[in-house]
């Protein structure tokens, strides 16, 4: 049933090209199961088939709202490179640095980006906050699906956005953190399957 839920949601979303994405999805769930056998990249007592809702289907919920096709995104505490890697199976033409500071999490993810035959999708080891100044004004998107948003990483995410680019957050009930920022828009794109999930939209 989970799976299915996630089938239905790409074949309502992506009709032209849904059987290609779930090809490659189920793919990418095989390839996170085979590294979380080895690097704990997602809790190990969440079942298989959780896997479709809780990550996978979470991870796209945003392509309800925004098109992030050619677009430079960043993905912010990516752990198990989520939501970068399904983001960037539905935008090919984006280019998604994954970035975690967990040198073991971001060679496993390397192992599926390159198993999946992403072309434009690449991982970054380091904290946000390390981060030198040549990545300043890179990035059109910021995603960030499982980090607090503390002040001195907003200060930062700021200043790795282009004028005018967005951070994406995805929150549930909790977004006290939210409140530091300005030019805010709340999406609810609350799933059945997964419960609350707000997406918030900050414009720089």
């Amino acid at each position: 049933m989970k799976k299915q839920a996630f089938i239905d949601f790409i074949r309502e979303q992506q009709p032209e090209r849904s059987e290609e994405l779930i090809s490659k999805f189920e793919e990418l769930h095989e390839y996170l199961l085979d590294e979380n056998s080895r690097v704990n990249l997602i809790s190990r007592k969440t079942p298989d088939e959780d896997y479709w809702t809780l990550h996978l289907l979470d991870s796209i919920l945003p392509i309800q709202e925004f098109d992030f096709s050619d677009k430079k995104i960043l993905d912010f505490g990516s752990g198990g490179g989520l939501p970068g890697i399904p983001l960037n199976i539905i935008f090919p033409t984006s280019q998604i640095y994954c970035l975690d500071s967990r040198k073991k999490k971001m060679s496993a993810v390397k192992n599926i980006i390159k198993r999946l035959d992403l072309k434009k999708c690449f991982t970054i080891v380091s904290r946000l906050e390390d981060l030198d100044s040549e990545w300043f004004g890179e990035f059109d998107v910021i995603v960030c699906r499982s980090v607090k948003i503390l002040p001195e990483y907003r200060e930062k995410m700021m200043s790795l956005l282009k004028d005018g680019g967005k951070i994406i957050l995805y929150k549930s009930k909790l977004m006290d953190d939210v409140e530091q920022f300005a030019n805010v828009k709340i999406h609810d794109l609350s799933h059945p399957e997964i419960g609350t999930r707000k997406i918030i939209e900050i414009t720089k």
